[in-house]
C-alpha cells in the first residue's frame, strides 16, 4: 500500500495531505503568521517545511513511510500537461523564480528537499503554466506578442476526467468546455486530452472574477494606467488583485454580495449578472474553437457553489450542450491521482527539459 504525501503550499498556508493508495488519511491547512509570509519567498523555506513537519509528527506520519512527493506545479517554463518528475533543472527554476515570482513554487523546491532526504522522487502534476494552445489560439494583432496558457490546469483537467470516466470513456477521446469559477476564473476548450483554448486567467484576459478585471478595451486600459501613474507592478497588482468584485464593492466574497442583491441592490445584481454573461461568452467562444463538438459543459470552482451564478450562466449557454456542476476544487486528490496513477503504470512520467 503506497502512501503519498500531498504539498499545496499558497501565499498564506500550505496545505498538506497524506493519501494511502487513492484514499486520503488526513488533510491539514497551516496558517502562517503575516510576518512569516511577508518575507522573501526563498525565506520562508525553513518555517514552511518545520511546520509541515510539525504535522505529520502530529498526526503520527512518520516521513519515512512515503513512497513519493506530489507538489503543485509553480511557475515554469510553459509545458503539457501531465505528471512530470522534480529535476535538478525544474528545482533550479523554482528556487530561482526564473519565469515568475508566486508561492506555489515553493511546493516542489520543498518537497524536492524533503525527496532527496528520503531517497525518494517528488513530482508535479497539471501546473498553472500547462500550455497545449493551438496556433491560432496564440497570435496576437501586434508581431512578437502572443497570449499565454496560464490558467486552474490542475482542477480542470480532473473534472474533465472525473466527467469522461463518469459516462465510460476516455479524456482523450471527449470534447469539453471547463469553467473554472474561483478567486480567478478561466475557460477552457479540452479537445481529445489537450486544452486548444484558454484565458489567461492570472492577468490577461477573460472575465471579471472576484478578484481578476478581465478584458478591458485597450483605450480604456491604456488611459486608466496613465491617469494612475502605475508603476507595472502597481498596476499588475490592481488588476489581478484588487479589481473585478473587489473593486466594485471592496470584497472578494460573493455570499456578501449576494445578500446585497437580495436585498434589493441593483448594482450588486449588474454585477454579478455582468460576471455571468462574461463566463457564458467564453463558454460560447470555447464552443467555436470546439467547432461546435461539443460533449459537456462543466463548471467547477469555489463560486460553483452558488446556484444563482450557475442558474445565470446555464440560462445562456445550455443550448449548447448539457451543464454538470463539480463544485469546489479537488486540488490534493488530483495530485495524489497523478503521481498514484504513474506508480502503478497508468501513466507515463513526463521530463523537464
Amino acid at each position: 500500500m503506497k502512501k503519498i504525501l500531498v504539498l499545496n503550499l499558497g501565499s498564506t498556508s500550505s496545505k498538506i495531505a497524506v493519501f494511502t493508495e487513492y484514499d486520503m488519511k488526513f488533510e491539514d491547512v497551516i496558517r502562517h503568521d503575516i510576518e512569516q509570509t511577508n518575507l522573501p519567498l526563498n525565506d520562508q523555506v525553513d518555517f514552511r517545511l518545520e511546520s509541515i513537519k510539525n504535522a505529520l509528527n502530529l498526526h503520527h506520519i512518520s516521513l519515512h513511510a512515503i513512497d513519493a512527493i506530489a507538489c503543485r506545479g509553480g511557475v515554469l517554463k510553459p509545458i503539457e500537461g501531465g505528471t512530470y518528475i522534480i529535476n535538478k533543472k525544474m528545482y533550479n527554476d523554482l528556487k530561482t523564480f526564473k519565469y515568475g515570482f508566486h508561492a506555489s513554487n515553493l511546493s516542489g523546491v520543498i518537497g524536492y528537499e524533503i525527496a532527496k532526504e528520503l531517497n525518494i522522487e517528488s513530482y508535479i502534476v497539471d501546473p498553472v503554466v500547462v500550455d497545449e494552445l493551438m496556433p491560432e489560439a496564440r497570435l496576437t494583432g501586434i508581431k512578437g506578442l502572443e497570449r499565454r496558457s496560464i490558467f486552474h490546469a490542475l482542477n480542470q483537467k480532473s473534472v474533465a476526467k472525473e466527467f469522461a470516466k463518469s459516462v465510460n470513456r476516455k479524456y482523450e477521446d471527449i470534447n469539453v468546455i471547463v469553467a473554472h469559477l474561483g478567486g480567478g476564473i478561466t475557460v477552457g476548450a479540452h479537445r481529445k486530452g489537450r486544452v486548444i483554448e484558454v484565458n489567461d486567467g492570472l492577468l490577461g484576459e477573460g472575465p471579471l472574477s472576484p478578484e481578476r478585471a478581465g478584458s478591458i478595451p485597450n483605450d480604456v486600459l491604456i488611459t486608466w494606467l496613465i491617469e494612475n501613474e502605475f508603476t507595472v507592478h502597481e498596476a499588475m497588482n490592481e488588476l489581478s488583485k484588487h479589481a473585478g468584485l473587489m473593486s466594485y464593492f471592496g470584497t472578494n466574497n460573493c455570499l456578501e454580495i449576494e445578500k446585497l442583491m437580495e436585498n434589493g441592490d441593483q448594482k450588486a445584481q449588474l454585477v454579478l449578472d455582468t460576471m455571468c454573461y462574461q463566463v457564458a461568452k467564453y463558454i460560447g467562444a470555447c464552443a467555436a474553437s470546439l467547432e461546435g463538438d461539443v460533449d459537456q459543459i462543466i463548471l467547477t470552482g469555489g463560486l460553483s457553489y452558488s446556484k444563482y451564478l450557475i442558474n445565470k450562466v446555464k440560462q445562456y449557454v445550455s443550448w449548447i450542450q448539457n451543464v454538470t456542476i463539480y463544485a469546489g476544487e479537488k486540488e490534493m486528490h488530483a495530485l495524489n491521482t497523478g503521481v498514484m496513477d504513474l506508480l502503478y503504470g497508468k501513466i507515463s512520467t513526463k521530463s523537464y527539459e
